[in-house]
């Protein structure tokens, strides 16, 4: 490999290893404020493609969107419940074994659920609003909050939600399988009734669609 490919493959790897890097750190953050599993499932159930100053604000101390972010995974572990019947953060904190051990089954629980559930969010831009007022989150906590109360018949759910300047409203896309999500909405313009636009399309494929 010559030098001018080289430093172009770590030009082009170099942010990639950054977002991996703020993504863990908000795991770890998580984690210490809630529970090892919520840190696993933003870990190894969740990817957040975000601008550097979006991530330099959601790490920011005493930020509330890392706390939505953990409520999020809550209600993914919640859903997954009611899917697998395995209540992860129960397992973590039972009162058998050493609390080491209950971690590290709760941990291989989650990992063990990955390939039938995936949730990846983008923001476009470099910046975001990384609070209660930042529609991507509002997206992200409508989502989850969806699966939870409407599990999808498929048992599987692989979540894209696109957060983009110039979309209009949230519109959501469902494969024949029931098994992929795709929802697209708009950044920074909120319309009124969007949360409908998830929840209908979640809740037509899920175990009881007239819930």
């Amino acid at each position: 490999m010559t030098k001018l490919a080289l430093v172009a493959l770590l030009l082009f790897a170099a942010p990639r290893l950054a977002a991996a890097d703020s993504q863990a750190d908000l795991a770890v953050a998580i984690g210490d404020k809630t529970s090892r599993t919520q840190q696993r499932i933003v870990e190894k159930l969740m990817t957040f493609k975000l601008g550097d100053a979006c991530w330099k604000k959601l790490l920011a101390r005493g930020n509330t969107g890392a706390t939505l972010i953990a409520a999020a995974a809550h209600d993914i572990a919640q859903y997954a419940a009611v899917v697998t019947g395995d209540d992860w953060r129960a397992i973590e904190n039972q009162t058998v074994n050493t609390r080491a051990k209950n971690r590290e089954l709760a941990e291989g629980i989650v990992d063990a659920f990955a390939p039938a559930f995936h949730l990846t969010i983008s923001v476009e831009g470099d910046d975001c609003e990384a609070s209660g007022n930042g529609l991507w989150l509002k997206y992200l906590g409508s989502v989850t909050g969806a699966l939870e109360a409407y599990p999808p018949k498929s048992g599987k759910a692989f979540v894209t939600i696109q957060v983009k300047a110039k979309a209009k409203g949230v519109k959501t896309e469902v494969d024949k399988a029931g098994t992929k999500f795709t929802i697209t909405g708009a950044r920074d313009v909120e319309t009124s009734g969007w949360p409908a636009s998830i929840d209908g399309p979640i809740k037509r494929v899920s175990v009881d669609p007239k819930k």
